[in-house]
């Protein structure tokens, strides 16, 4: 997820932390996250993609909500459908909140636990900013190793945070569902885990789901790639990358990942979109 970074933001965050704390820290990173849905300041390419995946009576995962920056253009999307948000991080989860209320996404549930493999509890690492603040987009379990080679390319930061969170499988927490035709994720290297925690309703809803892969996020759990190229295979989904100038989702077929944004899509998916899927 892209961040806005800028010369005032920088300045002006630290000397609030200062003076007000966290909690009232807290308010003020609503109010800059409210001008960034405004002014679409965190736009991904694959948005504009949403509109053509997301139907008015539609259930959609947004797994790892953070700041509601895709819940609220999801929920505008499906108003007589439910986008289900997770979000395990406290501070993160309050101010996504304030953010869910403010828009009066009615919509939207909003829950405060992560997505795994199966349910249980986990303790998470929330990176810490120089004057204090968490970066709450790069949150995650703590049991991923980031001592690794380009780790100043992935992950710079010197302090940090726990906290103990807890996580749900998708398929235990939410069985009923039926209608789910999106997911968007982005776990910081833990996704492998939570799809197999859903394994069941993607059987089932067969939805298209946009997930960030990491590389070095995967590396740090462990987790082979081919690992997340099987399970993906099983479920009859390929992988495509979407081509914002020539507005296409080309099929990837390099032997390795590249840090980015995946659409999974299966034959029925691509004949429905056929004018923007490649042959």
């Amino acid at each position: 997820m892209a961040s806005v970074k800028s010369l005032f933001r920088s300045v002006l965050k630290p000397i609030l932390f200062k003076f007000l704390g966290e909690s009232g820290y807290e308010y003020f990173q609503f109010l800059g996250k409210v001008k960034d849905i405004q002014g679409r300041l965190v736009e991904e390419a694959e948005m504009e993609l949403f509109p053509q995946f997301v139907g008015a009576a539609d259930e959609v995962l947004d797994i790892g909500a953070n700041y509601a920056y895709h819940t609220h253009r999801l929920a505008q999307l499906c108003p007589q459908g439910t986008v289900f948000a997770f979000e395990p991080i406290p501070f993160t989860f309050r101010v996504c909140q304030r953010i869910v209320g403010h828009y009066g996404m009615k919509n939207v549930q909003l829950h405060p636990v992560g997505v795994g493999c199966q349910n249980g509890s986990e303790t998470f690492r929330v990176p810490l900013a120089d004057f204090g603040g968490i970066s709450g987009g790069q949150s995650h379990i703590a049991q991923r190793n980031n001592d690794l080679e380009g780790k100043q390319h992935h992950y710079q930061f010197q302090q940090s945070r726990e906290y103990v969170c807890k996580i749900v499988a998708i398929d235990d927490f939410l069985p009923d569902l039926k209608r789910v035709t999106f997911v968007k994720m982005d776990i910081e290297g833990a996704e492998l885990f939570a799809l197999q925690g859903m394994r069941q309703t993607l059987e089932r809803c067969k939805p298209i789901v946009m997930l960030e892969i990491n590389p070095f996020f995967l590396r740090g759990f462990a987790i082979p790639e081919k690992s997340m190229r099987d399970f993906w295979g099983d479920l009859g989904y390929e992988f495509f990358r979407y081509d914002a100038h020539r507005r296409k989702l080309l099929r990837y077929r390099e032997s390795s990942f590249v840090e980015a944004n995946y659409l999974m899509l299966t034959p029925e998916h691509q004949a429905r979109h056929a004018q923007i899927t490649e042959r």
